[in-house]
């Protein structure tokens, strides 16, 4: 089956996060999807939350920290991020994005979030909760005045965004809620999908241990770079536009650790792992915790699906695969979860 069955796709294996700490990784990020329901009555879906467990003692089992990361539940479903491929291999109406319009709903995505907490607040791998995955209200959301909200720069954004809609409160009210039910760390994305230069809308961060998560995916028409354009799309950045002056922009009134939480660039453009390597150059100049987006699984129909960031492949051409740049970027790690066997899920 598509995906390697089960409720969850892509089916992850023990062998999948062995190999990630074989490459000399200490850390995952757990993009999961749908821990809790997304329809009322919201509760947590015991399916999924042994899906979780499971793949939680198999990282732990690899030596990884994990940090938990959910993406989908209460007011929005999983196809949120499949918006383009709606009516193709899924009917439309599966998108649900009702969170950014109804209050019920971000109360349950915050008692969803509490309950992770609570789930894996005594596993020694968690590294951390991420309460949301690239919130994005400007889909779903609504303006001041009742309409589409759309705000797509950071100043528009705070002048036009709707108190209902607004991920700034959200994620305060989300992030005390888990701060009650747990002491580690809590990841929060600023909204635009996690958008670097959006971080300065959620102001100071709401609670103690906030660690602050961004995605940087710039300049686009290179790191997206479909196989199929004309032509082929090099690495290069200069002036105003590079990711140092980006992150350097947004660090000085933090209040709070930044973390790289996800990066990439297409395996069929040029330059791929002089991207990578500048990426991480920046960061660890910086002391800033980064992760490369995404590591493949092994269902061969998967990846053949989805490969754009297949980390182990190149283009055939000048590019390296991005595994060769992250190896020795890996080595420098020094801090693992204590060796210990698979312990029982709960």
């Amino acid at each position: 089956m598509f995906g390697g069955g089960g409720p969850v796709l892509p089916l992850y294996r023990r062998s999948d996060f062995d190999a990630l700490a074989e490459a000399g990784a200490n850390l995952v990020v757990m993009s999961f999807p749908e821990l809790w329901t997304v329809g009322p009555p919201w509760r947590r879906d015991p399916a999924m939350a042994d899906v979780l467990g499971r793949q939680l003692d198999a990282a732990r089992a690899a030596g990884l920290y994990v940090v938990l990361a959910l993406r989908s539940g209460p007011g929005r479903s999983d196809f949120v991020f499949h918006r383009d491929s709606a009516g193709d291999w899924f009917p439309k109406d599966l998108i649900v994005d009702s969170i950014w319009r109804e209050r019920d709903a971000q109360a349950a995505w915050g008692a969803m979030c509490a309950d992770a907490a609570r789930l894996v607040g005594g596993r020694t791998e968690i590294a951390g909760l991420n309460i949301m995955v690239e919130p994005e209200p400007n889909v779903g959301g609504l303006n001041r005045d009742g309409g589409r909200l759309g705000a797509w720069e950071p100043a528009q954004y705070m002048a036009a965004v709707s108190d209902v809609s607004d991920w700034k409160r959200i994620a305060g009210d989300v992030a005390r809620e888990v701060r009650a039910a747990a002491g580690f760390p809590i990841l929060i994305s600023p909204p635009a999908f996690g958008r670097t230069d959006f971080l300065p809308v959620m102001g100071a961060p709401p609670v103690d241990g906030v660690v602050w998560c961004v995605h940087d995916y710039e300049p686009r028409a290179f790191t997206h770079h479909p196989e199929t354009s004309a032509g082929i799309a090099v690495f290069s950045e200069g002036g105003d536009n590079t990711f140092e002056k980006r992150i350097d922009a947004v660090r000085a009134n933090a209040g709070a650790p930044i973390f790289l939480g996800e990066f990439g660039a297409s395996r069929w453009a040029q330059g791929v792992d002089e991207y990578y390597a500048a990426r991480i150059t920046a960061c660890e100049a910086r002391g800033i915790g980064w992760a490369a987006f995404r590591w493949p699984t092994q269902d061969a129909s998967y990846e053949a699906s989805d490969s754009m960031f297949n980390l182990l492949k190149s283009d055939g051409r000048d590019a390296a695969p991005a595994v060769t740049t992250l190896r020795p970027a890996w080595s420098r790690n020094t801090l693992w979860p204590a060796a210990a066997q698979l312990r029982g899920r709960n």
